[in-house]
């Protein structure tokens, strides 16, 4: 093995290391290298949703073959578990909008 060649070799190591960090973090982000950029966020929206509603349901059609109260449980856990996905679905929305207002702010051209 070769010993490194002095401090000089070291703070290039750095700079290059502060370089790929850069890069990996989004500072140098092309849209052209994300054309589904938008998709993710409604992706995530689509699966609150429905995971809500699979959920309820799961535990509603449980509770009703174990306790025998079909279809009684399977409709009051559909109706909680909608409502917990529509809960999801708003509060994704809610921090979505305020990620687009602080990207606003700190839009192209300014400083901070």
């Amino acid at each position: 093995m070769t010993e490194p060649d002095g401090p000089d070799s070291l703070g290039e190591l750095n700079r290059r290391l502060k370089d790929a960090r850069a890069r990996r973090m989004g500072g140098e982000r092309d849209e052209k290298k994300r054309p589904l950029g938008d998709f993710g966020p409604a992706v995530r929206v689509a699966v609150d949703l429905v995971a809500g509603v699979a959920v309820g349901v799961f535990i509603g059609w449980l509770l009703d073959r174990w306790l025998g109260t079909t279809p009684w449980l399977l409709l009051l856990f559909f109706i909680l578990g909608a409502a917990g996905g529509i809960t999801n679905v708003l509060r994704t929305a809610q921090q979505i909008e305020a990620k687009a207002k602080e990207a606003g702010r700190k839009g192209p051209g300014t400083s901070g």
